[in-house]
């Protein structure tokens, strides 16, 4: 990704809304789930998140950053219940990281699985 694209994209945030509706569609068609969200929809969940993640509130990463690995914490939708589809109401913004731990695990199973992680590690909440 080049500098100019990723500034590009960072400026106007509406360029990569478009990029993940169409990834979202592609993979609901392929999961074979419902898909009826639309650009605006995106945009407006991003305003209602405050322009953070929904699981962790850390602010996302609109484009991947400047390196050429991946970036754990570039933003990806996520449906809460990945059986509803990309439904509103189900639809999050997330980072990638949280979104490949989660795949098609409930909230509260991630949720449980984090606290179990903590308590094998000794660290208390």
């Amino acid at each position: 990704m080049s500098k100019d694209w990723r500034l590009r994209c960072k400026e106007h945030p509406n360029i990569m809304f478009g990029k993940a509706l169409s990834n979202a569609r592609k993979r609901a068609l392929k999961r074979g789930v419902p898909f009826q969200i639309d650009k605006e929809y995106l945009k407006d969940l991003y305003q209602s998140q405050s322009g953070k993640y929904y699981y962790s509130g850390l602010p996302l990463h609109v484009v991947k950053d400047e390196s050429n690995v991946i970036d754990h914490f570039k933003m990806t939708l996520d449906c809460i219940d990945p059986n509803l589809g990309y439904i509103k109401g189900n639809v999050v913004w997330c980072s990638y990281c949280i979104n490949s731990f989660k795949l098609k695990m409930s909230k509260e199973e991630m949720i449980q699985i984090c606290i179990s992680i903590l308590e094998n590690n000794n660290i208390k909440l």
